[in-house]
Parts: C-alpha cells; sequence; structure tokens
C-alpha cells in the first residue's frame, strides 16, 4: 500500500520510524511479545532468520520472539546487516496506540553481543580515507573504548593492517569505487558512508567537538588529513547513523 491514508495508525507510526532510519537497516518493531518485520524487511527476515514469512492483512511480515531476540539478532549481525529495535516506551492502553522508538541501532562493528565478541581480539568498527597514494584508518571496538588512528603509505600496507586488525565492519566514502575493490575480498560487512563526513574540515570539527580540544596536533593528528578524514568518519557514523553513546571514546 502506498498511500499512508489506507495505512492503520499503526502502521503508519512503523513506516514512520523506519523513513528514519538507515536504509539498510532491518527493523525490528516491538509488538507486545515479539519483535515483528514488515514489507521489504519481512521478507529478508524471513530467508536469514528461517522464519515463516506471513501476512498482516495484505502487508508481508515475520515475527521473532521477544525473549529469545538475542539470538536473531546475532543471525542478523553475522549476515552483514543492521538492526534496528524499536521498543515500546510506554505502556499499552486499550484503543490507544503506544508510543515506540528506536532504542538502538546495532551494527557488525557496533554491538554488544557477547557469543559473537571474541575474548582474544578486538571487534572493530572501521573507516578508511584515500588520500593521493595515501590511506588513513581508523579503528574503534565500542565494548573496550579502544580508539586507534593511523595513515598507510600504499593499498598493500593498508591490506596487511586490515587483515593484522580484522575490523568486524569498514566503513568508506560511498564514491570511492576503487578503494571497494580493494578491501572487499578481505571484509565481511563493508558500507558506504557519505563523502563529505570523511573531507577534512567536517572530520576537524567532528573530532574537536568530541574530544573538546582547539586543534587535533596533541592527538599526533597535525598534517595527516587522511588520518583524520577516517577517525573524524568512523566517529560520525558511530554517533549520527547508529545513534551511539560515544562518550567513553
Amino acid at each position: 500500500m502506498s498511500r499512508e491514508t489506507e495505512l492503520t495508525p499503526m502502521m503508519a507510526q512503523y513506516r514512520r520510524i523506519k523513513s528514519e532510519l538507515p536504509k539498510d537497516a532491518l527493523l525490528l518493531f516491538r509488538l507486545g511479545d515479539f519483535y515483528e518485520l514488515f514489507f521489504e524487511d519481512a521478507r529478508d527476515g524471513a530467508q536469514l532468520l528461517n522464519v515463516a514469512l506471513t501476512k498482516r492483512g495484505v502487508v508481508p511480515m515475520c515475527g521473532i520472539p521477544y525473549h529469545a531476540a538475542n539470538s536473531y539478532i546475532g543471525r542478523i549481525l553475522k549476515a552483514g546487516r543492521k538492526v534496528a529495535i524499536c521498543d515500546q516506551i510506554e505502556e499499552a492502553r486499550p484503543g490507544q496506540l503506544v508510543k515506540r522508538a528506536v532504542t538502538q541501532i546495532l551494527s557488525p562493528g557496533a554491538h554488544f553481543d557477547e557469543r559473537m565478541l571474541h575474548a582474544e581480539r578486538h571487534n572493530y568498527l572501521a573507516a578508511v580515507r584515500p588520500h593521493g597514494s595515501a590511506f588513513g584508518l581508523a579503528l574503534i571496538d565500542l565494548t573496550t573504548g579502544d580508539f586507534r588512528v593511523t595513515e598507510l603509505n600504499d593499498g598493500t600496507a593498508l591490506l596487511a593492517e586490515l587483515e593484522r586488525a580484522r575490523p568486524a565492519e569498514v566503513v568508506l566514502p560511498g564514491e570511492a569505487a576503487e578503494l571497494r575493490a580493494l578491501v572487499q575480498p578481505m571484509v565481511s560487512a563493508l558500507n558506504d558512508y557519505d563523502d563529505w563526513v570523511f573531507a577534512p574540515e567536517t572530520a576537524q570539527f567532528t573530532l574537536r567537538e568530541h574530544f573538546g580540544v582547539a586543534s587535533l596536533d596533541g592527538l599526533g593528528l597535525k598534517d595527516r588529513p587522511a588520518a583524520v578524514g577516517a577517525a573524524g568518519a568512523v566517529l560520525h557514523y558511530l554517533a549520527q547513523h547508529l545513534r551511539r553513546d560515544v562518550a567513553h571514546l
């Protein structure tokens, strides 16, 4: 159904919440004892999770039990997809639409699922920014607060560092087609992000705001435009795109 006037109030609420999310995130929408997925998310989710695809009226849907949600969420993340958790934020009252809000957005490189985390290695979210023949690489582990950044001289050095760090997710500028082709074979979850976020001016602003400093020189980032771009972008992706709390970084 395309016209909002044909949607029930609850489905209109779902559509509004879904429209505000990253396009590749599967929305888990809390309805009582279940998280439900609708429309295209339901088709994708049913296939990923091996659950029955049904219908609510003419709307495709599938559901997973609220109490068992973590294991299903883990499977979605392992497939390289993002998950938006939409919870009921007030008690249900008869005849009234319950308020719902997205409480967290999880991605392969930004989650706290202990079954997917390995004690012996970090769960890194990475961002890469090309600059001439060099590359900036930033790594964040949300679980430990570890935040690292470096510049590498060429593609061989970049691939070696990615092999060593083995990030769970890598974020690249959307226009960087050559970079995507270079790293894609060795990365399980690769996401494009807005090019302007990687730009030195934007990235510098993001980092100065976050660390509360007037200059990045004290952080070892003087004359390191590729490193600054990657570090600012990975922070922006976490805070703005995934709506995560980054105060501890």
